[in-house]
Formats: structure tokens, sequence, C-alpha cells
């Protein structure tokens, strides 16, 4: 496992206590970007019990505030990252789970 997806996991894990985490690198996708600063592009799915109750754009920043120092820390470790996020009955009504 890559190590920034290996970090994107535990962060996940621990600060939303996620129950299943998805990560595809899709940095290959973006060689050469200049603005990317040496940060990946990720697409992050997420699985917690902390979305239940939670509307869909709020969901995603509890995302976003759990990376942000890998999102805006130094060494920038994500430059672009997709969302998607579940409760855990979300999950199982979608099929995926």
């Amino acid at each position: 496992m890559d190590e920034t997806v290996a970090i994107i996991d535990s962060i996940m894990r621990e600060t939303l206590s996620a129950t299943h985490v998805a990560i595809i690198d899709e940095s290959h996708l973006h060689r050469g970007h200049k603005a990317a600063g040496g940060g990946g592009h990720y697409h992050v799915t997420v699985v917690s019990t902390k979305f239940e109750d939670v509307n869909l754009l709020d969901q995603r920043r509890l995302v976003y505030t759990a990376l942000d120092d890998q999102i805006n820390g130094t060494p920038k470790l994500i430059h672009a990252i997709q969302i998607k996020t579940f409760t855990p009955d979300d999950w199982q009504a979608s099929g995926q789970g």
C-alpha cells in the first residue's frame, strides 16, 4: 500500500471511526500536472456512523477537515480528492457493502 494511501486510510479509521475505506490513487492520470505541487490525486469512499443524521455536504467537510494537514501541509500529500461518503445503512442499501 502506497504511503499516502495508508495515511488516508489510517486517518479515516481513527478520526471518523470508518468501518470501510476504499482509496484509489489516480495520480498517474495527472503526471506533469504542475499545479499539483507534489500532491497526489485520490478517490476516497468512506463508510462511517459519524455520517448519520449529517447532510451530504457536511459529511464531505468532515473528511476534508480530517485530511487538512495532508491537503494543506508541507509536504503536500494530497492535491485533489474526490469523496464519496455513506452511513453503514446507506452502504448496505447501495449493494456495495
